[in-house]
Protein backbone atom coordinates (compact mmCIF):
# COMPACT_ATOMS: atom_id res chain seq x y z
CA UNK A 1 0.00 0.00 0.00
CA UNK A 2 1.36 3.40 -0.98
CA UNK A 3 0.93 6.58 0.99
CA UNK A 4 1.44 10.24 0.19
CA UNK A 5 2.10 11.07 3.83
CA UNK A 6 5.61 12.48 4.14
CA UNK A 7 8.08 11.43 6.78
CA UNK A 8 7.58 14.50 8.95
CA UNK A 9 3.86 13.64 9.12
CA UNK A 10 4.90 10.17 10.28
CA UNK A 11 6.82 11.70 13.14
CA UNK A 12 3.91 14.00 14.00
CA UNK A 13 1.50 11.08 14.05
CA UNK A 14 3.32 9.34 16.90
CA UNK A 15 4.15 12.39 18.98
CA UNK A 16 3.12 14.03 22.14
CA UNK A 17 1.48 17.44 21.96
CA UNK A 18 4.64 19.41 22.49
CA UNK A 19 8.07 19.48 24.08
CA UNK A 20 8.00 18.59 27.78
CA UNK A 21 10.34 16.73 30.08
CA UNK A 22 13.97 15.80 29.42
CA UNK A 23 15.83 18.20 27.21
CA UNK A 24 13.24 20.94 26.79
CA UNK A 25 15.21 23.38 28.92
CA UNK A 26 18.47 22.64 27.13
CA UNK A 27 17.41 22.43 23.50
CA UNK A 28 19.00 24.57 20.85
CA UNK A 29 15.91 26.79 20.65
CA UNK A 30 17.61 28.90 23.31
CA UNK A 31 20.84 28.74 21.32
CA UNK A 32 18.98 30.07 18.29
CA UNK A 33 17.55 32.98 20.26
CA UNK A 34 20.98 33.92 21.63
CA UNK A 35 23.23 33.31 18.66
CA UNK A 36 24.77 36.14 16.60
CA UNK A 37 23.10 37.28 13.39
CA UNK A 38 26.25 36.51 11.42
CA UNK A 39 28.59 33.61 11.99
CA UNK A 40 32.20 34.29 12.96
CA UNK A 41 35.13 33.35 10.74
CA UNK A 42 37.60 33.49 13.61
CA UNK A 43 35.91 31.60 16.47
CA UNK A 44 34.31 28.17 16.39
CA UNK A 45 30.89 28.66 17.92
CA UNK A 46 30.05 25.99 20.45
CA UNK A 47 28.08 25.18 23.56
CA UNK A 48 29.60 24.27 26.89
CA UNK A 49 29.73 20.55 27.73
CA UNK A 50 26.56 19.18 29.29
CA UNK A 51 28.60 17.30 31.91
CA UNK A 52 32.00 18.05 33.38
CA UNK A 53 32.71 15.17 35.77
CA UNK A 54 36.48 14.72 35.71
CA UNK A 55 36.55 11.86 38.27
CA UNK A 56 34.11 9.90 36.08
CA UNK A 57 36.26 10.57 33.04
CA UNK A 58 39.34 9.33 34.86
CA UNK A 59 37.49 6.23 36.11
CA UNK A 60 36.40 5.38 32.58
CA UNK A 61 39.85 6.08 31.18
CA UNK A 62 41.48 3.66 33.61
CA UNK A 63 38.98 0.94 32.65
CA UNK A 64 39.68 1.55 28.97
CA UNK A 65 43.43 1.47 29.58
CA UNK A 66 43.11 -1.90 31.31
CA UNK A 67 41.02 -3.21 28.42
CA UNK A 68 43.47 -1.96 25.79
CA UNK A 69 46.37 -3.55 27.64
CA UNK A 70 44.49 -6.86 27.96
CA UNK A 71 44.08 -7.15 24.17
CA UNK A 72 47.48 -5.57 23.31
CA UNK A 73 45.87 -2.55 21.64
CA UNK A 74 48.40 0.30 21.39
CA UNK A 75 51.05 -2.00 22.81
CA UNK A 76 54.16 0.04 23.52
CA UNK A 77 52.17 3.27 23.29
CA UNK A 78 49.96 3.07 26.37
CA UNK A 79 51.35 6.32 27.80
CA UNK A 80 50.18 8.08 24.65
CA UNK A 81 46.80 6.37 24.85
CA UNK A 82 46.33 7.45 28.46
CA UNK A 83 47.07 11.07 27.50
CA UNK A 84 44.47 10.92 24.73
CA UNK A 85 41.97 10.36 27.55
CA UNK A 86 39.16 8.58 25.74
CA UNK A 87 37.44 8.07 29.08
CA UNK A 88 37.02 11.82 29.33
CA UNK A 89 35.73 11.83 25.75
CA UNK A 90 33.00 9.38 26.77
CA UNK A 91 32.13 11.38 29.88
CA UNK A 92 31.76 14.54 27.81
CA UNK A 93 29.82 13.14 24.86
CA UNK A 94 27.34 10.83 26.63
CA UNK A 95 26.40 13.05 29.59
CA UNK A 96 22.98 11.59 30.38
CA UNK A 97 24.12 8.11 31.37
CA UNK A 98 25.61 6.96 34.65
CA UNK A 99 25.61 3.28 33.61
CA UNK A 100 29.27 2.29 33.76
CA UNK A 101 28.88 -0.74 31.49
CA UNK A 102 27.19 1.25 28.74
CA UNK A 103 29.69 4.09 29.06
CA UNK A 104 32.51 1.56 28.88
CA UNK A 105 30.94 0.21 25.68
CA UNK A 106 30.98 3.71 24.21
CA UNK A 107 34.67 3.92 25.08
CA UNK A 108 35.37 0.55 23.48
CA UNK A 109 33.78 1.85 20.29
CA UNK A 110 35.99 4.93 20.35
CA UNK A 111 39.21 3.01 21.00
CA UNK A 112 38.40 0.38 18.40
CA UNK A 113 37.62 2.93 15.68
CA UNK A 114 40.48 5.30 16.47
CA UNK A 115 42.76 2.26 16.65
CA UNK A 116 41.54 1.06 13.26
CA UNK A 117 42.37 4.50 11.84
CA UNK A 118 45.81 4.64 13.47
CA UNK A 119 46.91 1.09 12.65
CA UNK A 120 45.48 0.58 9.18
CA UNK A 121 44.84 3.97 7.57
CA UNK A 122 46.42 7.14 8.87
CA UNK A 123 49.84 6.57 10.31
CA UNK A 124 52.91 5.09 8.62
CA UNK A 125 54.59 4.86 12.03
CA UNK A 126 52.34 1.89 12.84
CA UNK A 127 53.30 0.11 9.61
CA UNK A 128 50.32 1.32 7.61
CA UNK A 129 50.82 1.27 3.83
CA UNK A 130 48.39 2.71 1.33
CA UNK A 131 48.32 -0.38 -0.89
CA UNK A 132 47.02 -2.44 2.05
CA UNK A 133 44.24 -0.10 3.24
CA UNK A 134 41.48 -1.81 1.24
CA UNK A 135 42.48 -5.29 2.37
CA UNK A 136 42.89 -4.26 5.99
CA UNK A 137 39.53 -2.51 6.12
CA UNK A 138 37.80 -5.42 4.44
CA UNK A 139 39.07 -7.67 7.22
CA UNK A 140 37.80 -5.14 9.75
CA UNK A 141 34.38 -5.47 8.13
CA UNK A 142 34.56 -9.21 8.77
CA UNK A 143 35.50 -8.54 12.39
CA UNK A 144 32.39 -6.35 12.83
CA UNK A 145 30.01 -8.48 10.76
CA UNK A 146 30.93 -12.13 11.22
CA UNK A 147 31.11 -14.21 8.04
CA UNK A 148 29.23 -17.52 8.04
CA UNK A 149 31.27 -20.18 6.26
CA UNK A 150 31.96 -23.89 6.69
CA UNK A 151 33.82 -25.24 9.71
CA UNK A 152 37.28 -25.15 8.19
CA UNK A 153 37.01 -21.59 6.92
CA UNK A 154 35.29 -20.34 10.05
CA UNK A 155 38.36 -21.51 11.95
CA UNK A 156 40.66 -19.87 9.40
CA UNK A 157 38.67 -16.64 9.82
CA UNK A 158 39.01 -16.71 13.60
CA UNK A 159 42.75 -17.27 13.28
CA UNK A 160 43.13 -14.64 10.58
CA UNK A 161 41.31 -11.92 12.51
CA UNK A 162 43.75 -11.89 15.41
CA UNK A 163 45.07 -8.34 15.30
CA UNK A 164 44.25 -6.32 18.44
CA UNK A 165 42.09 -4.00 16.33
CA UNK A 166 40.04 -6.99 15.13
CA UNK A 167 39.62 -8.15 18.72
CA UNK A 168 38.57 -4.65 19.78
CA UNK A 169 36.02 -4.40 16.97
CA UNK A 170 34.52 -7.81 17.80
CA UNK A 171 34.20 -6.98 21.47
CA UNK A 172 32.70 -3.57 20.70
CA UNK A 173 30.07 -5.15 18.44
CA UNK A 174 29.37 -7.89 21.00
CA UNK A 175 28.72 -5.21 23.62
CA UNK A 176 26.46 -3.37 21.20
CA UNK A 177 24.45 -6.57 20.71
CA UNK A 178 24.26 -7.06 24.48
CA UNK A 179 22.74 -3.63 25.17
CA UNK A 180 21.03 -2.80 21.88
CA UNK A 181 18.09 -4.20 19.97
CA UNK A 182 18.69 -5.91 16.60
CA UNK A 183 17.62 -2.71 14.86
CA UNK A 184 20.10 -0.65 16.87
CA UNK A 185 22.88 -3.14 16.16
CA UNK A 186 22.06 -3.01 12.46
CA UNK A 187 22.19 0.78 12.53
CA UNK A 188 25.61 0.79 14.19
CA UNK A 189 26.91 -1.81 11.76
CA UNK A 190 25.61 0.14 8.75
CA UNK A 191 27.29 3.37 9.82
CA UNK A 192 30.56 1.56 10.39
CA UNK A 193 30.49 0.06 6.91
CA UNK A 194 29.93 3.54 5.47
CA UNK A 195 32.89 4.74 7.53
CA UNK A 196 35.21 2.08 6.10
CA UNK A 197 34.13 2.73 2.51
CA UNK A 198 34.92 6.44 2.96
CA UNK A 199 38.32 5.55 4.44
CA UNK A 200 39.06 3.61 1.25
CA UNK A 201 38.04 6.69 -0.74
CA UNK A 202 40.52 8.82 1.18
CA UNK A 203 43.29 6.28 0.68
CA UNK A 204 42.80 6.59 -3.09
CA UNK A 205 43.36 10.34 -2.79
CA UNK A 206 46.56 9.72 -0.87
CA UNK A 207 47.88 7.16 -3.35
CA UNK A 208 47.43 9.60 -6.23
CA UNK A 209 48.56 12.63 -4.19
CA UNK A 210 45.19 14.16 -5.01
CA UNK A 211 43.45 16.95 -3.16
CA UNK A 212 39.77 16.35 -3.91
CA UNK A 213 37.27 19.11 -4.69
CA UNK A 214 35.72 20.47 -1.52
CA UNK A 215 32.28 18.99 -2.24
CA UNK A 216 33.79 15.53 -2.77
CA UNK A 217 35.95 15.80 0.31
CA UNK A 218 33.02 16.83 2.48
CA UNK A 219 30.78 14.05 1.15
CA UNK A 220 33.38 11.48 2.13
CA UNK A 221 34.15 13.20 5.40
CA UNK A 222 30.51 13.11 6.42
CA UNK A 223 30.73 9.32 6.24
CA UNK A 224 34.27 9.09 7.60
CA UNK A 225 33.60 10.69 10.94
CA UNK A 226 31.79 10.17 14.21
CA UNK A 227 28.39 8.98 13.02
CA UNK A 228 28.93 5.42 14.34
CA UNK A 229 29.29 6.93 17.81
CA UNK A 230 26.21 9.14 17.32
CA UNK A 231 24.14 6.07 16.50
CA UNK A 232 24.94 4.71 19.97
CA UNK A 233 23.44 7.62 21.91
CA UNK A 234 20.17 5.84 22.65
CA UNK A 235 21.96 2.55 23.40
CA UNK A 236 24.21 4.23 25.97
CA UNK A 237 21.28 6.14 27.47
CA UNK A 238 19.15 2.99 27.75
CA UNK A 239 16.26 3.54 25.36
CA UNK A 240 15.51 2.97 21.67
CA UNK A 241 14.81 5.54 18.99
CA UNK A 242 12.67 3.41 16.68
CA UNK A 243 13.83 2.65 13.17
CA UNK A 244 10.81 4.26 11.51
CA UNK A 245 11.67 7.58 13.22
CA UNK A 246 15.48 7.38 13.03
CA UNK A 247 15.34 6.66 9.29
CA UNK A 248 13.07 9.53 8.27
CA UNK A 249 14.84 12.07 6.04
CA UNK A 250 14.46 14.88 8.58
CA UNK A 251 16.13 12.89 11.35
CA UNK A 252 18.74 11.50 9.01
CA UNK A 253 19.59 15.06 7.99
CA UNK A 254 20.29 16.23 11.54
CA UNK A 255 22.35 13.11 12.28
CA UNK A 256 24.52 13.72 9.22
CA UNK A 257 24.85 17.42 10.02
CA UNK A 258 25.92 16.55 13.58
CA UNK A 259 28.47 14.06 12.27
CA UNK A 260 29.97 16.60 9.87
CA UNK A 261 30.09 19.31 12.53
CA UNK A 262 32.00 16.96 14.82
CA UNK A 263 34.48 15.90 12.17
CA UNK A 264 35.09 19.51 11.08
CA UNK A 265 36.35 20.18 14.60
CA UNK A 266 38.67 17.22 14.10
CA UNK A 267 39.91 18.69 10.82
CA UNK A 268 40.46 22.13 12.25
CA UNK A 269 42.61 21.03 15.20
CA UNK A 270 44.52 18.00 13.90
CA UNK A 271 47.02 19.44 11.40
CA UNK A 272 50.05 18.83 13.61
CA UNK A 273 49.18 15.19 14.17
CA UNK A 274 48.61 14.67 10.44
CA UNK A 275 51.94 16.29 9.58
CA UNK A 276 53.69 13.81 11.87
CA UNK A 277 51.89 10.75 10.51
CA UNK A 278 54.04 10.38 7.41
CA UNK A 279 51.28 9.82 4.82
CA UNK A 280 49.78 12.25 2.33
CA UNK A 281 46.60 13.54 3.89
CA UNK A 282 44.79 16.80 4.27
CA UNK A 283 41.76 18.42 5.84
CA UNK A 284 39.09 20.92 4.98
CA UNK A 285 41.51 23.86 5.04
CA UNK A 286 43.90 22.33 2.53
CA UNK A 287 40.99 21.43 0.23
CA UNK A 288 39.67 25.00 0.42
CA UNK A 289 43.15 26.46 -0.03
CA UNK A 290 43.65 24.55 -3.28
CA UNK A 291 40.17 25.17 -4.65
CA UNK A 292 39.97 28.86 -3.76
CA UNK A 293 43.61 29.70 -4.48
CA UNK A 294 43.83 31.44 -1.11
CA UNK A 295 46.26 31.34 1.79
CA UNK A 296 46.03 28.70 4.49
CA UNK A 297 45.01 31.41 6.98
CA UNK A 298 42.16 32.49 4.72
CA UNK A 299 41.16 28.86 4.20
CA UNK A 300 41.05 28.40 7.96
CA UNK A 301 38.60 31.29 8.25
CA UNK A 302 36.41 29.79 5.54
CA UNK A 303 36.54 26.44 7.35
CA UNK A 304 35.53 28.05 10.65
CA UNK A 305 32.64 29.85 8.98
CA UNK A 306 31.58 26.60 7.30
CA UNK A 307 31.51 24.83 10.68
CA UNK A 308 29.45 27.63 12.18
CA UNK A 309 27.05 27.63 9.24
CA UNK A 310 26.58 23.87 9.70
CA UNK A 311 25.84 24.42 13.37
CA UNK A 312 23.22 27.03 12.48
CA UNK A 313 21.61 24.55 10.08
CA UNK A 314 21.64 21.85 12.75
CA UNK A 315 20.00 24.16 15.27
CA UNK A 316 17.32 25.22 12.80
CA UNK A 317 16.47 21.67 11.74
CA UNK A 318 16.42 20.21 15.26
CA UNK A 319 14.27 23.07 16.52
CA UNK A 320 11.68 22.16 13.87
CA UNK A 321 11.75 18.52 14.93
CA UNK A 322 11.54 19.38 18.63
CA UNK A 323 8.10 20.90 18.18
CA UNK A 324 6.58 17.53 17.29
CA UNK A 325 9.14 15.11 18.70
CA UNK A 326 8.31 11.88 20.49
CA UNK A 327 9.91 11.63 23.93
CA UNK A 328 12.53 9.29 22.43
CA UNK A 329 13.31 11.57 19.51
CA UNK A 330 13.49 14.59 21.81
CA UNK A 331 15.92 12.73 24.05
CA UNK A 332 18.00 11.71 21.04
CA UNK A 333 18.14 15.24 19.61
CA UNK A 334 19.36 16.60 22.94
CA UNK A 335 21.89 13.75 22.93
CA UNK A 336 23.16 14.97 19.55
CA UNK A 337 23.52 18.50 20.92
CA UNK A 338 25.44 17.19 23.90
CA UNK A 339 27.69 15.08 21.68
CA UNK A 340 28.60 18.10 19.57
CA UNK A 341 29.40 20.14 22.68
CA UNK A 342 31.45 17.39 24.33
CA UNK A 343 33.28 16.59 21.10
CA UNK A 344 34.41 20.20 20.80
CA UNK A 345 35.69 20.25 24.38
CA UNK A 346 37.63 16.99 23.98
CA UNK A 347 39.25 17.95 20.70
CA UNK A 348 40.58 21.26 21.96
CA UNK A 349 41.96 19.72 25.17
CA UNK A 350 43.05 16.15 24.33
CA UNK A 351 46.75 15.43 24.04
CA UNK A 352 45.95 13.44 20.91
CA UNK A 353 45.92 16.82 19.14
CA UNK A 354 47.32 19.40 21.52
CA UNK A 355 49.98 17.41 23.39
CA UNK A 356 53.53 16.36 22.59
Amino acid sequence: MHSNVNSLDLIKSVLSSGPTGLGTKTTNISAILNRPDLESDTELRHRLPYRMDEPLGEELNEKLMAWAESINLYEGHLDYLRKCNFGRYVMLTYPFSQDRERLFLAGQAMLALFGLDDYFVDDSRSGSTLDMVGRNLSMCMSAMDEPFLTGRYNEDTRNGLSHPVHVALRQYMAGTAKFGTPQQVGRVRHENMCLLVAMCQESSWRMSKMVAPVWEYLGGRQMNGFTPCLTMIDIVDGYELSHNVYSTPEVRKVVKLAGLICVMINDLVSSEKEDEAGVHQYGIREAIEKEEGCTFKEAHKIGVRFHNDLLRMFENETAKLMVFATPELRQYLVGLEAWIAGNHEWHITSDRYSGD
